[in-house]
């Protein structure tokens, strides 16, 4: 059948449309394929580590429950080697710390704490070992323990962990016996959380009355910051 004039004219159109930019149109469709190809690839991926690295985990666990450190710390290190990208990498070196430092090894506790501050793909879980990495060295009590406790709570933290920030912090102070500025850093901590529990409880502010209630009957969160605190003068 014979084309109209107007039909010749749409697929000339079409056709230097094609030759123009059909090359490119090819070419683009390529890269999306590609692209989800390798997304869902990834996914997939990153499915069987965490799977494997689960199984993993449960034998870490195994191996906690009885005081294997060896063990532990074999796991561990397979954990954080093969599957480092998984949240079981920063879990296994703060359970393998944990056991450690409980047996009083301390090059073991310093060793996974030090993995999981720089490696882990958690912010929090980063920061809890950036946190108790900070109080082993406080208790060293050498120039050179204050100096990386110090690096340490000046590293960038997850959010939601300010007041442990700030409590380490006067801890730092008081090993250097600057005990007003520990007292500040210990209230600072104190308002911190005086300000979570007010939040949790849908107060908008704390009266004084309020406030000095809290003081004396401090939250599970704040009885140690208190006996610091009181240790220093009290509020």
């Amino acid at each position: 059948m014979d084309l109209d004039l107007e039909e010749q004219e749409q697929l000339a159109k079409l056709k230097a449309f094609w030759q123009d930019y059909g090359r490119w149109l090819l070419i683009g469709l390529a890269i999306a394929v590609i692209g989800s190809a390798t997304y869902w690839g990834y996914q997939t991926y990153q499915t069987k580590q965490a799977l494997a690295a689960s199984k993993q985990y449960e034998v870490l666990l195994e191996q906690t429950a009885k005081n294997d450190l060896p063990g532990v710390l074999i796991t561990s290190k397979k954990i954080q080697q093969d599957y480092g990208n998984t949240a079981y990498a920063g879990l296994a070196g703060i359970l393998a710390a944990n056991l450690a430092y409980s047996v009083n090894d301390q090059e073991a506790t310093l060793q996974q704490l030090k993995w999981v501050a720089n490696s882990a793909s958690s912010d929090s879980i980063q920061t809890i070992a950036k946190l108790r990495l900070s109080a082993l060295y406080l208790d060293q009590k050498t120039p050179e323990g204050l100096s990386q406790a110090d690096q340490l709570l000046n590293s960038k933290m997850a959010a939601g962990f300010e007041a442990l920030k700030l409590e380490r912090r006067g801890d730092w102070y008081w090993a250097q016996d600057k005990t007003e500025d520990a007292k500040k850093s210990y209230i600072a901590a104190w308002n911190v959380l005086s300000d979570e529990r007010m939040k949790a409880t849908g107060l908008k502010e704390i009266d004084p009355a309020l406030k000095k209630l809290q003081q004396q009957n401090p939250g599970p969160d704040q009885r140690l910051l208190k006996v610091k605190i009181d240790s220093l003068g009290g509020f």
